[in-house]
């Protein structure tokens, strides 16, 4: 049985959103629901990105730095409006991404106060697709070169499930670079992602809304998402445990919190 939102309880997640979510993902939600016109994205996300930039307070790294986890999440939102080459706003981002990676260690380091000892795929893999998607702005050997690093450095499921409930972030930066790279380094990707796509997302639904863990709609935003026929079953199951459990104002259940810099915890 496929499940929908109704359009009254579509309505309350809206006016929940409206009235208390921020005015980029208010303007997200026209963009995709309402014809809202993808400019207005892109303009509100310039009140994100520093003068060197690199973009803050995404959610995803620090509130007043820009670092390079906000700064994958801000490319997410341009990609995802269609922003180009030709926006001042990509140029200065895709430089950002290129200053910043570590020349030594063969990485992009996530947040000022994290440094990693080498590649995590997690930022550093999805920051490698953002440089394809963008390449006419990056010298080819640099997309060759971090590209090369990422296939040689794809992550493999650890063995203890702690680690396995952090690891689905790095599989997701994985897929995003895997649907922005072309032949044969995407069906390589792709490969093992669906091969360990079962240790990666949580298929016990009784988990989905008081456990940190990847819901599996989060590797198969649609029907033509390349994982979704392999985790169909779970993804609709997964869509419609989203809709049963809507708070009464409006809002969806998350499994995790952010702390005080604005980061996931």
């Amino acid at each position: 049985m496929v499940h929908k939102l109704s359009y009254e309880n579509f309505q309350k997640a809206r006016r929940y959103l409206m009235t208390f979510g921020r005015d980029l993902e208010q303007e997200l939600f026209r963009f995709h629901f309402e014809n809202g016109h993808p400019e207005k994205v892109i303009s509100l996300l310039k009140q994100y990105q520093g003068e060197n930039g690199g973009f803050k307070n995404m959610g995803e790294g620090h509130s007043v730095i820009p670092n390079s986890m906000d700064t994958s999440m801000a490319f997410q939102y341009l990609s995802e409006v269609g922003a180009t080459s030709k926006e001042e706003i990509v140029q200065k981002g895709i430089k950002f991404i290129i200053d910043t990676f570590d020349n030594e260690l063969k990485c992009w380091h996530p947040r000022p106060d994290q440094l990693c000892n080498g590649w995590s795929d997690n930022p550093c893999a999805e920051l490698a697709g953002f440089l394809y998607e963008f390449r006419e702005l990056v010298p080819q050997d640099e997309i060759k070169d971090v590209i090369d690093t990422a296939i040689d450095s794809m992550s493999t499921i650890h063995t203890s499930k702690e680690e396995r409930r952090f690891y689905f972030l790095e599989a997701l930066s994985l897929h995003r670079l895997a649907v922005r790279i072309d032949e044969p380094l995407k069906s390589i990707i792709l490969g093992q992602l669906q091969r360990d796509i079962f240790e990666i997302i949580e298929t016990d639904s009784s988990k989905w809304t008081t456990t940190y863990c990847a819901k599996p709609f989060f590797f198969a935003s649609s029907p033509e998402s390349p994982m979704f026929s392999a985790i169909n079953e779970y993804v609709i199951q997964s869509l419609a445990n989203e809709i049963n459990t809507q708070a009464e104002d409006g809002h969806f259940i998350l499994n995790w919190n952010v702390d005080e810099e604005g980061a996931f915890v």
